[in-house]
């Protein structure tokens, strides 16, 4: 029974058995797709890709490293022909900034190293480049090959070596000269030449310092000329203007040098004459300032209160009457009891406390009744209108001649 029921499922069970192993072979396959589509997007978003222009890429390929200031950034990631140019594509990490104006340049350690390309400047402030960053041609670089070393080393060789035409050869010629030129001393003198040009090159080396500041401040100088380029012109058309001015004037100018020289020298032989004179004077004029600078502080007082004084004294005068109008104030009026009786005790004998107490006693009523701000004195006690010369009619007109010749009538 048992058998019978084994024969019965064993050839369904192989069958599923093999679904199962189809089913994970599939879902293996569909891992390692998912996960390689995954690490494309992963490096796609990670990375981006620069193109740059080339006329050679001898020496460079797929793989080598891509730099900025010297470190690793990146790989190139493949090189096509572009028939002229070649275009060198790169991959770089895309948090990775460049300048604008970026540049490619296949840089060779030596003859026979691996080469890889430089980028530069590095970005420090600025403009980016976006992603997706094309280089032209004209901002790449690629370094100079040994054949081409090499074809410019034969051309000069055979440029200098002997011919049928001239057997000597200018290579020959060059080195006879160089010796004429050095016999007969001239040796030392190149030598002292050199030596001379050394220590010059040591003496700027040491002071490569002072040598940079200047041309800092040169190149500042400079700028601020560039930038004031407006002005220059204009004070140059006011210099040319000048110079036509006494170009055209060239006579009077010459008279006025000439009379001035001769004054100067006229000066000079006064001076010579009287120095003695001139020399004490100076001194007493030495000594007139010396006393005006002690008394600075007086003179300051003067020129400070003089203009009120001045202004007090316009407002006093009446031309009208001719006169000086005003009342004047006594400030010890306001309390005559204290000035008088103070006074008496200001003497300071032995009895002047004992008057200054009597005179409050005796004196005090009466002054009193003098006690008053203003005193009714007046300065001008006559008030009269005058007249000016010009408001004056004279009877008869003769008498304005006889009174004051030579005026109109």
């Amino acid at each position: 029974m048992i058998s019978r029921i084994r024969s019965a499922l064993g050839p369904r069970t192989a069958a599923t058995a093999r679904r199962r192993w189809t089913i994970r072979v599939l879902a293996a396959l569909i891992v390692v797709a998912l996960a390689a589509t995954g690490y494309h997007f992963v490096q796609q978003a990670r990375f981006t890709t620069v193109t740059a222009h080339f006329t050679a890429t001898n020496g460079l390929y797929p793989g080598d490293e891509v730099r900025v200031v010297g470190v690793k950034v990146g790989t190139v990631a493949s090189i096509d022909n572009e028939g002229t140019t070649l275009k060198v594509r790169m991959r770089i990490p895309r948090s990775l900034r460049l300048p604008a104006d970026v540049k490619a340049v296949v840089m060779a350690q030596s003859l026979v190293a691996a080469r890889f390309v430089q980028l530069t400047p590095a970005w420090t402030h600025g403009p980016s480049a976006g992603s997706r960053l094309d280089i032209p041609i004209d901002r790449t670089a690629v370094p100079v090959e040994w054949d081409q070393v090499e074809q410019q080393l034969n051309r000069v060789t055979a440029a200098l070596a002997p011919t049928p035409e001239d057997p000597t050869g200018p290579g020959a010629r060059l080195l006879d000269s160089a010796a004429t030129a050095l016999d007969g001393g001239n040796a030392d003198t190149l030598r002292t030449t050199t030596q001379q040009l050394s220590q010059t090159m040591s003496t700027l080396s040491a002071g490569s310092a002072d040598l940079f500041g200047t041309i800092r401040n040169l190149e500042a100088f400079t700028t601020a000329l560039s930038a004031s380029d407006q002005q220059i012109v204009v004070f140059q058309g006011r210099l040319a203007s000048v110079s036509q001015v006494l170009a055209g004037n060239h006579d009077e100018l010459a008279g006025a040098l000439t009379d001035l020289d001769t004054a100067i020298g006229d000066i000079q032989s006064f001076v010579t004459t009287h120095r003695d004179g001139i020399s004490e004077q100076l001194k007493q004029l030495s000594d007139a300032t010396g006393n005006i600078v002690s008394q600075r502080d007086a003179l300051e007082t003067i020129l400070h209160r003089t203009p009120t004084a001045l202004s007090n004294y316009y407002n006093t005068y009446q031309p009208a009457q001719g006169a000086i109008t005003g009342v004047p104030g006594f400030p010890n009026f306001g309390n005559p009891i204290n000035f008088v009786c103070g006074a008496i005790a200001a003497t300071g004998n032995g009895t002047s406390e004992e008057g200054a107490k009597l005179c409050q006693q005796y004196l005090g009523p009466l002054l009193n009744t003098l006690k008053m701000n203003y005193p009714p004195l007046s300065v001008n006690p006559f008030q009269s209108t005058g007249a000016g010369p010009g408001q004056l009619v004279y009877s008869p007109p003769e008498l304005q001649q006889l009174l004051l010749p030579g005026q109109p009538k």
